[in-house]
């Protein structure tokens, strides 16, 4: 009788699980062709009309479509146009950087209305969670008196994270570290809440909204103050079990380099990243290296603008940490054979310098066939925008994790 029961359980949870799947699939399909028919819904999608109908139906009275307009006649009756209610669904975006926290509240269209930055520089643990907490409370707050409901929060931030977990193994700043980051807030909001990995949403966000839009294989690059990357493989964000695939700036590019903060050496962000760039330039100058910028006060921003402008100095300093950064490109690109690669970060400020290197280390380096085939191209996603975080909302909607938690006429 036991064995009956769970097979029963477990297939009320497979037909449950289609349902989720069919549900996602269909919203996708008129967020991608609004407005859209049932019919055409139904052919697109491949699934039965009448499944199509009770579903639609059932994201009717949630209030995530709407019916618009009535399509012209082709003899019958004038089919009813569907499109999302996108505009009416509003979310928080969130990223932790170093020195500052970022809020915003976006639609689903993506239409951004609030932009908050907070300084953390003297935040961590506790007293970090404790802000983030208050801020997300205000942005509700202020929701509710407008009469909007808030239905997802998400988080990214730079670092090991366990995403399914909802919670922070590791980060390099030691800000917040095994915190069940998402655990904690939704249990504070009672709002479904995501997190991840920044460089790996980030590679989300340029697949739905930047440069690899259309592609189904992509890698985004993102030098700060460290170097990660994000993969997206057949469309879909590359994670593995242990949900951490794409360390790159842990790959050993100088074996002579400084050590860095996991403990080997010649890592490739001791190489590359913006601090360590800084800090290359300053130390050539000291040393009696000729610069514009001698006598300045030194910051990324102006290194890459002299590098662009001809700088000799600069443009060595960023050539050779491009080259590092081109060698583990060229290895990528021979393991996945991507369509486009992505970088971001202010190093695409020279342009020029930066994107010559990794050139020519892909030329030398990788596969002829692979080489052929793949575009490096800069990020076009602004640096310091939320986006990320909010790819994060729109996979779990198209994934189907979001899709039963939101209702907007409750």
């Amino acid at each position: 009788m036991q064995q009956v029961r769970s097979n029963a359980t477990s297939s009320v949870a497979n037909i449950d699980l289609i349902k989720e799947v069919n549900c996602a699939r269909i919203y996708k399909v008129i967020e991608q062709n609004a407005p859209i028919s049932r019919v055409k819904i139904a052919k697109i999608s491949h699934l039965a009309p009448a499944s199509v109908t009770k579903i639609t139906r059932y994201l009717l009275e949630k209030g995530i479509i709407t019916e618009t307009e009535r399509q012209a006649s082709t003899g019958g009756r004038c089919a009813i146009s569907i499109t999302p209610n996108s505009e009416k669904i509003y979310v928080i975006a969130i990223t932790i950087g170093r020195r500052l926290l970022s809020l915003s509240r976006y639609n689903l269209e993506g239409q951004k209305s609030v932009d908050k930055r907070i300084n953390i520089e003297n935040k961590s643990g506790e007293q970090l969670v404790s802000l983030l907490q208050r801020e997300i409370q205000t942005l509700i707050n202020d929701e509710q008196e407008q009469g909007n409901t808030i239905s997802a929060i998400s988080v990214t931030l730079s670092g090991l994270i366990n995403p399914e977990q909802g919670r922070i193994i590791y980060t390099a700043s030691d800000k917040l570290n095994n915190i069940p980051l998402a655990e904690l807030l939704e249990k504070s909001f009672n709002i479904p809440t995501f997190i991840g990995n920044h460089t790996r949403a980030l590679a989300l966000a340029e697949h739905y909204f930047g440069a690899t839009q259309g592609c189904q294989d992509s890698i985004v690059i993102s030098v700060h103050h460290g170097v990660g990357s994000g993969i997206i493989v057949q469309g879909k964000q590359l994670l593995g079990t242990n949900f951490n695939i794409g360390e790159i700036g842990h790959i050993q590019v100088n074996p002579q380099g400084e050590k860095c903060h996991c403990g080997n050496y010649g890592c490739l962000e001791t190489e590359v990243s913006d601090s360590i760039i800084v800090k290359k330039v300053q130390k050539a100058i000291a040393e009696g290296a000729s610069s514009p910028l001698e006598g300045k006060t030194l910051n990324i921003d102006n290194i890459y603008q002299a590098a662009a402008y001809g700088d000799p100095l600069c443009e060595r300093i960023v050539s050779e940490a491009a080259s590092y950064l081109g060698k583990t490109i060229a290895i990528l690109i021979n393991i996945l054979n991507p369509e486009k690669v992505v970088i971001a970060g202010r190093i695409i400020n020279a342009q020029n310098t930066l994107f010559n290197a990794i050139k020519q280390c892909i030329t030398h380096q990788s596969l002829p066939d692979f080489q052929n085939r793949v575009e490096i191209c800069p990020s076009e996603l602004h640096p310091n925008s939320t986006i990320a975080s909010f790819a994060l909302i729109k996979q779990a909607i198209y994934e189907s994790d979001l899709l039963q938690k939101i209702n907007v006429n409750k």
